[in-house]
């Protein structure tokens, strides 16, 4: 077994077994770029399952997941629920009103209690990762290079150094203990795009699509790729890196936890035998959340449910790779720098005119009306870590009940060396309300990506049953703040399971010139 050293050298150049994998490659790669994916979490809040996230790095997605909720079905069953309405683990029910708002807090509100977080080096942090080898098995740069499309620079970081800034921004290069320089799936495929209404890529902004980012200079296609590996190493390293995926591929969401029952949970050692059913039944979609929201999070993804040392659940994406104890613990020390930087991001400023007077209205009734769950804004904000019951927001339930991880997969977590450590999963039947700073530039909006505008957060009678994911950039209109495509090949249909756009009415009883000043002052966050 070998891990990545996290720099780039030179690869082996023996033409023994070219294309060896061909019979087999073709419905790897097919999938292989969205399981990378969806095993980083993005994760509800921040970090993708990973809900978009691979947090949001990560379990699947805030902190961090815009990721496919079809989480297979199986047999295995889901994580065990608390009901949100009870305080469990240090909660304390509700906080203190904040300053300039009322004592009020939903009937099924608690408070996830924190932990302090362990400093790193922001600076640091984001150059390991746009560069360093962190998923430890990929494809041989030699393959990779030979099918690479050609890199446009839009598609480009600053930072990126050696060969890393040769590819797209989804992929790292790094070379393992063996030699070989591969090509792995970073965080970005979930946890980077364009800051709507531009054409700047922004990391740490959720990508919108139900698909992970796939930018000029990629590799995609298979007989390239295989035709490129130039020995035999070169294609146990591919076959190794394929083997990976088509013991994952089936399981959408549930990808983290399905890559969990691989490693055995003392040593981390991987089998080819998985130990448990990782499915859940889960379906829909969870989107992936910005990770700026993470510095203000006790709990990260959509339901709260990574608790204590965030760095642990930012880096369960690396268990599509990793070999042992050691190298997991090596990682630890290179997440702590990249959890310092995601903790780093400011969100974007709205970049269209805002009307100064409505905004200021609009702080008042968002201070009155919705501040006790979102917290407040400015030097004095404060932010709740609100976690609300499926029952009483309303918004669709099938993520609340069922997560994406299984209880054994959670049992899994809770555990297993370097993951458990001062860190855990616990599952409860309910929502984060999130801090909506930057919220202009999320959408589309609620945990599954249902609702294309902020118009439609605050008025249900706004919500499309259906509407075109377009995203492109002459698509979001800044007086709703939200995508209005005409047309799109890709539609979202919120009558099918786990895609409801219902819920979260509390805006339908403020009067529509309310609305309209929330809608302006949510645009200064």
């Amino acid at each position: 077994m070998r891990a990545s050293v996290f720099v780039r050298g030179a690869a082996l150049s023996t033409p023994e077994s070219r294309g060896k994998t061909l019979p087999w490659v073709a419905a790897i790669l097919a999938v292989g770029t969205a399981l990378m994916a969806a095993g980083c979490g993005s994760s509800p809040d921040g970090l993708g399952p990973p809900a978009g996230s691979m947090p949001d790095g990560g379990l699947p997605a805030d902190g961090g997941q815009d990721h496919a909720q079809d989480a297979g079905a199986g047999d295995g069953q889901p994580g065990n629920h608390a009901d949100a309405s009870t305080p469990v683990d240090g909660a304390v029910g509700a906080p203190d009103a904040p300053p300039d708002g009322p004592a009020m807090v939903p009937p099924a509100g608690i408070a996830i209690p924190g932990t302090t977080q362990r400093p790193g080096n922001a600076s640091a942090g984001y150059t390991d990762l746009v560069n360093a080898g962190y998923i430890s098995i990929g494809i041989p740069w030699s393959g990779f290079s030979a099918a690479m499309t050609p890199l446009d620079p839009s598609d480009t970081l600053p930072g990126r150094t050696g060969d890393n800034a040769n590819v797209g921004y989804t992929w790292n290069v790094s070379t393992t203990s063996d030699g070989i320089e591969i090509v792995s799936s970073n965080c970005l495929s979930c946890h980077a795009a364009r800051i709507p209404g531009t054409n700047t890529l922004m990391v740490g902004l959720g990508f919108q699509q139900h698909a992970p980012a796939i930018p000029s200079g990629s590799a995609v296609d298979p007989t390239l790729i295989a035709l490129g590996l130039t020995s035999v190493a070169e294609t146990d390293e591919y076959t190794e890196y394929g083997a990976h995926l088509l013991d994952a591929v089936g399981n959408g969401l549930a990808a983290t936890g399905a890559l969990a029952a691989h490693h055995d949970p003392a040593t981390l050692v991987w089998s080819s035998a998985a130990s448990f059913n990782a499915g859940t039944g889960l379906n829909g979609w969870v989107d992936v959340p910005p990770w700026w929201r993470v510095a203000k999070l006790n709990g990260l993804y959509a339901n709260g449910m990574g608790r204590g040392d965030h760095v642990h659940q930012m880096m369960s994406m690396t268990l599509f790779s990793v070999h042992d104890v050691a190298e997991a613990e090596q990682l630890d020390t290179l997440f702590v720098d990249i959890a310092a930087y995601i903790r780093s991001i400011a969100p974007p400023a709205f970049p269209a005119s805002v009307d100064a007077t409505l905004a200021a209205t609009g702080q008042t009734v968002f201070n009155q009306a919705c501040a006790s769950c979102h917290g407040t804004y400015g030097a004095n904000g404060t932010y709740p870590n609100l976690l609300i019951s499926a029952s009483e927001v309303g918004t669709d339930s099938e993520l609340a009940d069922k997560s994406w991880l299984s209880s054994a997969a959670v049992a899994w977590f809770n555990q297993a060396p370097v993951f458990s450590d001062n860190a855990s999963v616990q599952l409860l039947d309910g929502y984060v309300a999130p801090p909506l700073d930057g919220i202009w530039a999320t959408a589309p909006f609620f945990h599954n990506g249902s609702v294309p505008t902020l118009a439609g957060v605050l008025d249900s009678s706004q919500r499309p049953a259906s509407w075109a994911m377009s995203f492109g950039q002459s698509d979001f209109d800044f007086n709703v703040v939200g995508w209005t495509g005409a047309s799109s090949s890709n539609t979202y249909d919120t009558t099918q399971p786990g895609s409801s756009n219902q819920g979260h009415t509390y805006g339908d009883a403020l009067s529509a010139a309310d609305r309209a000043a929330v809608l302006e002052y949510l645009k200064t966050l």
